[in-house]
């Protein structure tokens, strides 16, 4: 789907799909409003969904988060990817991710964007949902956590290497902006324009929806029960691609 075509629609969370095709595999798709409320109906609706379905294979958004010793911690800790992971683990069906690895990631936006640009979208997107969930005074000893992290994966290897220098690459880049701690979520919406980030942000996913579309499919065409959850409007923007792949 395009963008533009994502726009015009009026939805609402979660959005889930199911594909049933002609052949042995099936795909049951929860596209979430990322939760980590144990609480939130969206956890009991994907454990409904896990009793009905029957998987023989789970995907997660966001790498392998560890296994939780019960469900709400998992859900606290890591969110709906916790949940699934929890729940597979405990009915013994094999999990693996929906992600690229990050090297692949980075080679795909290089084609657009520079090694720093990439590496400070990854950085401030990491202290944006760390601020929204913790407040900012924290932040700073969450950059530094991370700062290996980033700095291992090829290609991002470069500037910016500490706390100083990414402060600095966010006041250049948005010299109105505040501290890097007041980085606004709407910039990492690919919905949006206005800022290089959500331009990194809608190229991003755009590399992703490609890859998840042909992982799951190639899984759902090998005759596996397919239960997979990520962000909603990814699971909107892969529906059509999804659906055509499987007819």
């Amino acid at each position: 789907m395009s963008w533009d075509a994502y726009s015009r629609l009026q939805l609402s969370w979660p959005y889930v799909i199911s594909i049933d095709p002609a052949g042995p595999g099936e795909l049951f798709y929860f596209g979430a409003a990322h939760t980590f409320d144990p609480a939130d109906p969206q956890i009991a609706r994907i454990e409904e969904a896990w009793r009905e379905f029957r998987p023989d294979i789970a995907f997660t958004e966001g790498g392998f988060p560890p296994f939780e010793a019960s469900r709400d911690q998992a859900v606290s800790k890591h969110g709906e990817s916790g949940l699934l992971r929890y729940l597979a683990a405990r009915d013994n069906v094999p999990t693996t991710t929906l992600d690229p690895t990050r090297a692949d990631e980075v080679a795909a936006l290089r084609s657009r964007f520079s090694r720093e640009q990439i590496k400070l979208f990854f950085l401030l997107r990491a202290v944006s949902q760390f601020v929204q969930r913790n407040g900012p005074d924290r932040a700073g000893a969450e950059v530094e956590r991370i700062l290996p992290i980033y700095a291992a994966a090829p290609g991002l290897s470069g500037s910016p290497r500490s706390l100083s220098e990414l402060e600095a690459a966010y006041e250049d880049l948005f010299p109105a902006g505040g501290r890097y701690v007041d980085v606004q979520p709407a910039w990492f919406d690919p919905a949006r324009s206005g800022t290089l980030l959500n331009e990194i942000a809608r190229a991003s996913s755009d590399y992703r929806d490609r890859f998840v579309v042909e992982r799951l499919a190639s899984h759902v065409r090998e005759g596996r029960r397919v239960f997979a959850v990520m962000g909603g409007s990814h699971v909107v923007m892969q529906e059509p691609a999804l659906r055509d792949r499987l007819r």
